[in-house]
């Protein structure tokens, strides 16, 4: 633990940090490049992007080609060694950490559901939420006529990572905390992996119905089934790749 905790940040504060724009928030990745390693193949090599305030766009393509870095760098886990991350115009290395996490956050690959009841699982998000804000978000992840059978309630103990849930019950409990949050920018990272085509169908439906009009960027190894999305961007490689949030599909080989 020791060794984690003495280990160097990849990413620091600003020293005199910049506010966000009230409103809507836009987000633009310009002319990004991005190494693991300083002799290693580029994993994002020139990207643009741009997703658009209110608009809804899905960044699809295969394991492996860089869709889960594009989400390091929009949460400043990782900064770019070339180019910039803008949000609502303003460059992540300019916005305090905290500032960043209240107007961008979601629901990442390894996000956790604790060993603890549901309550607590979702205040997690927002400690100072009523239980009339716990009972709204479940219902608009189709969770509350459940919770409301379970004889404890929002008291109900998950188990470890969520082990007495099904797995869409699990995966709508963090959607559900993400919404609870209530970010400007929701960035949702293959909310559906792991599930059975049946599971995966509803609670893509789910999503869908509960981000009308938030500014959202969903990432996905599924090509199809975004119909209802502003735009769907594949990303098939370290070629630039650039979307306008109108509907229609771009790719890069």
């Amino acid at each position: 633990m020791f060794t984690v905790l003495d280990r160097e940040p990849p990413t620091g504060e600003p020293v005199d940090p910049r506010p966000l724009p009230d409103g809507p928030l836009d987000v633009r990745l310009e002319g990004v490049r991005m190494r693991y390693a300083p002799a290693g193949p580029p994993v994002l090599d020139g990207i643009d992007l741009h997703l658009p305030a209110g608009r809804r766009i899905a960044l699809v393509g295969a394991s492996g080609v860089g869709k889960s870095t594009v989400v390091d760098l929009l949460l400043r886990l990782r900064d770019p060694q070339e180019g910039r991350v803008l949000v609502g115009g303003v460059d992540l290395r300019d916005i305090a950490t905290d500032d960043l996490y209240r107007a961008v956050t979601g629901m990442t690959q390894d996000a956790h559901v604790f060993d603890a009841t549901l309550q607590q699982n979702l205040l997690i998000a927002r400690a100072e939420a009523s239980e009339a804000e716990l009972v709204d978000v479940l219902g608009r992840v189709g969770l509350a006529d459940w919770v409301a059978c379970l004889p404890d309630g929002l008291a109900t103990g998950v188990g470890a990572n969520g082990e007495r849930m099904s797995g869409g019950q699990r995966q709508r409990l963090l959607l559900a905390r993400a919404l609870l949050a209530d970010p400007r920018v929701l960035i949702l990272d293959e909310p559906t992996a792991h599930l059975d085509p049946v599971t995966e169908a509803a609670v893509m439906r789910t999503i869908l119905d509960v981000t009308r009009g938030r500014t959202v960027l969903l990432i996905s190894h599924r090509t199809s089934g975004f119909d209802e999305l502003d735009a769907v961007v594949e990303l098939a490689g370290t070629a630039d790749v650039t979307a306008s949030g109108m509907p229609a599909r771009r790719s890069a080989a």
